[in-house]
């Protein structure tokens, strides 16, 4: 069964400027999620979709066989959604992947992702239409009838599962048909913090950075 990746990675990033290549350790952002996706078994191929030059040759620089997408400006803008890109990457490749079954999509500001949990994930398909990450979540929240009562230890709460941005599995034709990242019956799998965190700004940049300079194992 063939498997693809894809990680949509734009160069107009707000919050960090140059966010998908800024440094972090010595080594170009997006670099991480691609190490991860060559050490995982199940992935064939890695996709980037980019309207990015300057992405598009920190990729190659390392990762020379990576298929680059070259995402029109119509589809780079905060307005665009990730299931737009997708489809843009999967008509333009529709010849290259014809066989290809399914689709892993990941996203370049979670450097703490790990092959082995991507492996697991792929592996949800087997019993599931598409599948993601959680991460449990005991925060208190003011949309719930808890808020009035007496606060409990949080190792009491039952925790809430909290959907975290580091990937989404799912099968081609299924995705082509519904055209969202989850649909049918969808399998959760739980990923250990600190391996959810997500560069948004220059502070996660930093909590990130102190995670790995602490040689924390995090696989």
């Amino acid at each position: 069964m063939s498997t693809i990746a894809v990680i949509p990675a734009r160069g107009g990033s707000k919050g960090v400027k140059n966010k998908n290549i800024i440094n972090l350790m010595g080594k170009p952002l997006i670099h991480y999620i691609l190490e991860t996706c060559e050490n995982t078994k199940e992935i064939d191929k890695v996709v980037v979709s980019t309207d990015s030059n300057a992405i598009k040759s920190t990729v190659l620089e390392k990762y020379p066989k990576t298929i680059i997408i070259d995402r029109p400006e119509e589809l780079s803008g905060d307005d665009a959604t990730s299931e737009v890109v997708l489809l843009h990457a999967i008509e333009c490749l529709s010849a290259s992947i014809k066989n290809t079954d399914r689709i892993v999509f990941l996203q370049a500001t979670s450097p703490l992702t790990t092959s082995n949990d991507l492996s697991k994930l792929i592996g949800l398909l087997d019993k599931y239409d598409s599948a993601t990450f959680y991460v449990d979540d005991c925060s208190n929240f003011f949309d719930i009838d808890e808020m009035r009562t007496a606060r409990v230890p949080r190792q009491k709460k039952t925790p809430r599962k909290k959907e975290a941005g580091n990937a989404w599995v799912f099968y081609k034709e299924e995705f082509l048909k519904r055209k969202t990242r989850l649909h049918g019956n969808v399998g959760l799998l739980k990923i250990l913090h600190p391996c959810d965190l997500e560069i948004d700004d220059y502070v996660d940049l930093m909590i990130v950075e102190s995670v790995i300079k602490s040689s924390y194992n995090y696989d």
